[in-house]
């Protein structure tokens, strides 16, 4: 197979429970092309703390260890399926986040990888019913607050319910993504928060600001993507491009199992090493698993290119 780009790649959205979402990645696999798929499944920790419940610190740790692990062997599940289906293990790859409701943790990886097909489920499959319409609020607040240019597809029971078109008319596709208004997402998951489920009511107004932004095109003037030549050689990257174990701008950023973002040959001389921690938590990782990070490779290159007399 050759070279796939990043907009080829079909993202399912599944559940731990691979019940609950396997007639939605069954769907996309029928239905669309699919060349390069990735799971996308957010990870909602138990909440627990050692006053309450009685638990020391590293009990809770083994814990919630032991669920992460839960979720990675739900995703290999669906791997599984997929390859059963004729797609090759290597065009399926998984994307993971940790510490956030649903909801919101979806709409996150769809800027983090500037996803433009998502499928999710629409409702639970008993709750189908004909002319149905979306009744998870997961789904619902991901179809009102993902990006415009985002094309995705509702599901349930197997049979589409609603489609968003994705527009790609809207502005300038690189000005609806910027790693600042998402600081440290990836890099900063938290611990101890609630299961997230579709009785969930509470969800943060975080990215209400990025639909409110003036979405007319910008002028394309000439020159515009020239490098400046004044720039300051004293300009320092934003901290997100800079690798959490070398702090040296990354080229080759690959998300590991702990869900942060690594040069590649920086995490795989640390896994090598015999380390099964990640560099930065101490948690023990899952698996030794990387996947590249496109859409900030992409981003890194872009500010090497208008900030040429940086020094790396």
């Amino acid at each position: 197979m050759g070279e796939t780009l990043p907009n080829d790649v079909i993202y399912v959205a599944v559940n731990q429970d691979v019940r609950e979402s396997k007639s939605t990645l069954l769907w996309a696999l029928k239905t669309l092309p699919v060349k390069k798929l990735c799971l996308l499944h957010v990870h909602i920790p138990f909440s627990l703390n050692s006053s309450s419940c009685g638990l020391d610190e590293s009990e809770i740790d083994a814990i919630q260890e032991s669920e992460l692990k839960s979720s990675y062997d739900s995703l290999h599940k669906y791997r599984d399926l997929c390859t059963n289906k004729g797609v090759d293990e290597e065009d399926v790859d998984i994307s993971l986040i940790s510490g956030y409701g649903v909801g919101e943790g979806i709409v996150e990886l769809i800027y983090q990888n500037n996803i433009k097909k998502l499928v999710m489920g629409a409702a639970a499959d008993p709750h189908y019913s004909r002319g149905m319409s979306i009744t998870s609020r997961k789904a619902e607040y991901v179809s009102q607050h993902a990006p415009h240019c985002c094309k995705m597809w509702f599901i349930c029971k197997g049979k589409l319910i609603k489609t968003r078109e994705g527009r790609f008319d809207i502005g300038n596709p690189s000005d609806s993504y910027s790693l600042s208004e998402f600081d440290g997402f990836a890099q900063k998951p938290s611990k101890g928060r609630g299961r997230d489920d579709d009785e969930t009511d509470s969800h943060k107004d975080q990215h209400s600001k990025k639909q409110e932004r003036d979405q007319t095109p910008k002028e394309v003037r000439k020159g515009e993507d020239e490098p400046k030549s004044n720039d300051s050689e004293t300009e320092s990257p934003p901290e997100d491009f800079l690798c959490p174990i070398s702090m040296e701008i990354m080229r080759d950023p690959n998300v590991a199992a702990d869900g942060f973002t690594y040069e590649e040959k920086e995490i795989r001389r640390w896994l090598n090493g015999g380390n099964d921690k990640s560099p930065i938590t101490g948690a023990r990782l899952a698996h030794r698993h990387l996947t590249p990070n496109y859409t900030l490779r992409s981003l890194i290159k872009d500010w090497l290119h208008h900030h040429p007399n940086y020094k790396h």
